[in-house]
């Protein structure tokens, strides 16, 4: 391949380079001894010169929207008074439901309430929010009720009561991520750290009312498995409305 085969696919970048680059004076210093890399060069000019003169037409107010939706999501996040209402509205659900409730787990429940609210309300704004309210759950179920496997964590998983859990904390996520979707016109960023939330908030309520919040495995497995499935499917249909936003 001679050195005309290498500059002459080059010659419309070199064109749009400025006078005195290294490159273009390189380019300029073969060109003026050969015919065809300077006509290449001089077709390059010409084209720049007409891209330089078009003028693309502003997009639509539709396109803006779009793509400032999910930077105004981080900017603006939820507000706060809304944040805490469907935490709590989480946290009512299941205690006034419930068929057994135990006055003792109250302290302990409002702590976490509390914890779920705060997350709630600034979903958004830490960015970390899912993995802090997973990390919360984990905690308070083993503060509760310990580790399975060992004597005191209580046995069995009281399947029974595990679905039932299940779905008041998925119905907790749904309240929080639905709150979310409202407030920031459907913007997704901040859906998985909102549902984890509102799970988080649903599991302190289960710490009142279910009856098997002593027993380890079931803890494990269908409480802080409710919040950890919350913010998976946060994720997950927060990543499907950009895949449909890019292609819309």
């Amino acid at each position: 391949m001679s050195a005309c085969d290498e500059l002459r696919p080059q010659a419309a970048g070199i064109a749009s380079l400025p006078e005195g680059d290294p490159e273009r004076e390189a380019y300029l210093a073969h060109a003026r001894g050969c015919p065809g890399c300077l006509e290449a060069l001089r077709e390059g000019e010409k084209l720049v010169a007409v891209l330089g003169r078009s003028r693309l037409p502003p997009p639509s107010q539709e396109a803006l929207r779009r793509a400032s939706a999910p930077i105004l999501a981080e900017l603006h996040p939820l507000r706060w008074p809304l944040g805490i209402a469907a935490a709590l509205v989480a946290f009512a659900i299941p205690v006034l439901f419930a068929r057994h409730r135990d006055p003792e787990g109250w302290a302990a429940a409002l702590l976490v309430l509390v914890l779920a609210a705060a997350l709630a309300a600034s979903a958004g704004v830490v960015r970390a929010g899912a993995w802090v309210a997973l990390t919360a759950s984990a905690g308070f179920s083993l503060a509760a009720g310990g580790v399975p496997g060992f004597p005191s964590a209580g046995r069995g998983l009281a399947i029974g009561l595990g679905f039932d859990c299940l779905g008041l904390e998925i119905l907790g996520a749904a309240i929080a991520a639905a709150t979310v979707a409202w407030r920031s016109r459907g913007s997704p960023a901040q859906l998985g750290a909102a549902a984890a939330a509102g799970a988080l908030a649903a599991q302190a309520a289960l710490h009142i009312s279910c009856g098997a919040h002593g027993q380890a495995a079931h803890l494990w497995v269908f409480h802080v498995g409710g919040v950890a499935l919350a913010g998976l499917a946060g994720w997950i249909l927060k990543g499907r409305i950009y895949a449909r936003s890019a292609r819309s």
